[in-house]
């Protein structure tokens, strides 16, 4: 993942921020409000197309390969880079069809066992197969909100990604449900590289190996999560943690 600007029009939103994710690690994205976090953890599936006035430029590579050439089709990249959003956004259909999505669009189950096994794997990976194993074919919607996060999270793993971005995934959760998918991130880092943005520098701390700490569309710093919480080398960093600003 090498240099990226992104613009909004004029405004130039993100700016030559350069950036190496490590698979089978978890990486917070943490700064204050308006600092580019999101819109540059949204680069990386190119969710940005979908916003007119939003252009990308810079080198973003995953597996050696430009995810912006335009051989790339946006919707095989998000297969391989799963997306969990803020706000639970469960599909207006089963829990079995959330899950059965993304597999029956991109061909990935032969047959109707081989998208049972695929469905069952993702839930219980996303560790809520055993609240919903006997109500598959009630409604995604119909769950609690810390469920319905972790059936979003069976969701963008059921297209067996190699990254998985999740754009603060526990601010809309009370802290039991955030408990939860907290512990989820920890065993989800053994399979995927994860991204976080997260607005809480606990959960950073609690659930990443790496944080990247971004300022008024800058990166100033990148390292490792225990060092730039201890000992950050960059002054804003260090006026961030503290809480000087934010």
């Amino acid at each position: 993942m090498k240099r990226c600007d992104v613009y909004y029009g004029d405004a130039h939103a993100i700016k030559d921020v350069s950036i190496d994710l490590l698979d089978r690690t978890v990486t917070a994205f943490i700064g204050p409000s308006g600092c580019g976090k999101s819109t540059f953890l949204r680069c990386l599936n190119r969710m940005n197309d979908t916003i007119d006035i939003c252009r990308v430029t810079g080198d973003l590579k995953l597996d050696g390969e430009d995810i912006y050439d335009p051989a790339v089709d946006p919707v095989q990249l998000r297969a391989r880079v799963g997306m969990v959003f803020q706000k639970p956004n469960p599909f207006p259909k089963s829990i079995y069809d959330n899950v059965a999505y993304g597999p029956r669009i991109h061909g990935l189950a032969k047959d109707k066992a081989e998208l049972d096994a695929i469905v069952e794997g993702s839930l219980k990976k996303a560790a809520i197969w055993g609240e919903v194993k006997d109500r598959l074919d009630q409604p995604g919607t119909g769950l609690s909100g810390g469920q319905q996060q972790r059936l979003c999270i069976a969701r963008a793993i059921a297209t067996s990604p190699e990254v998985l971005l999740m754009d603060e995934p526990c601010s809309a959760l009370d802290p039991i449900a955030t408990a939860q998918v907290e512990d989820l991130i920890h065993e989800l880092r053994e399979n995927y590289a994860v991204v976080i943005v997260t607005h809480s520098m606990q959960q950073a701390a609690r659930v990443s190996q790496k944080t990247a700490f971004f300022h008024l569309g800058i990166m100033p710093e990148y390292d490792d999560t225990d060092k730039i919480f201890s000992n950050p080398s960059d002054k804003r960093t260090q006026d961030y943690i503290t809480g000087r600003f934010g």
